[in-house]
């Protein structure tokens, strides 16, 4: 399989790159001019299992180069990657591109806060899931701090409108660690706690080998405390 992974030089989308090369499958890799590879060889010495296409977020020729040959995507977008306002739009453009490439399958990382799961936020979790916006905008409104929730929140809705055959995927808080291949994870129970972001990727990787994930949002944790 051919993956697409749109997602910089975040913590999870590097780690699905690595696992699923780990894994035998072949990966197309969205990241800036700007962005240093955790291994320069990689770029050059790994051309036939790894395709790294260098783009600005807003280019959308790139996003269409990006999928040629690809049977599935992953959008894994942090706040320590990309800028927040712009998950929305790189979100429509890849679901643009893959109307166009005729891909139907996707799966979307996002945060515990997103969605439904707002709901189960303690004050605690929020200010830690809100804190690096906060620094952003130290001088902003109480609005702003619910802007990193809120845009994943819409990139959620926007690919829950669209035909797509997607899978979303909403991490605790993520925190150093292995892959463990060992974490909860539910459709129907909000988790809070920690999880490492290998363990996201391999939820992820998962999720794109199984039907029955498909139109499904997780929360995954190591623990079943609810926020």
């Amino acid at each position: 399989m051919r993956i697409a992974v749109v997602g910089g030089m975040g913590a999870v989308a590097q780690e699905v790159v690595a696992l699923a090369l780990e894994r035998g499958h072949l990966v197309s890799w969205m990241v800036s001019h700007a962005d240093q590879l955790p291994d320069p060889s990689l770029e050059t010495d790994y051309t036939q299992v790894l395709h790294v296409v260098r783009s600005s977020w807003d280019s959308e020729a790139e996003y269409f180069a990006l999928l040629s040959g690809c049977d599935s995507v992953v959008v894994a977008l942090d706040i320590h990657s990309t800028d927040p306002t712009h998950f929305v739009p790189i979100q429509r453009l890849v679901q643009k591109a893959m109307r166009s490439r005729c891909l139907r399958r996707i799966i979307l990382v996002t945060a515990h806060g997103s969605g439904p799961s707002s709901r189960q936020l303690g004050w605690e979790l929020w200010c830690r899931i809100n804190f690096n916006q906060l620094m952003y905008s130290l001088f902003g409104s109480r609005a702003l701090c619910w802007s990193v929730a809120a845009q994943y929140s819409e990139q959620e809705r926007v690919l829950e409108q669209s035909d797509l055959l997607y899978t979303i995927v909403r991490p605790a808080s993520i925190a150093a660690g292995p892959t463990t291949g060992t974490y909860l994870a539910s459709p129907t129970h909000i988790y809070g706690g920690y999880i490492s972001a290998g363990d996201v990727a391999d939820c992820a990787l998962k999720a794109l080998d199984n039907e029955m994930d498909i139109s499904q949002a997780f929360s995954i944790a190591y623990s079943p405390r609810v926020a």
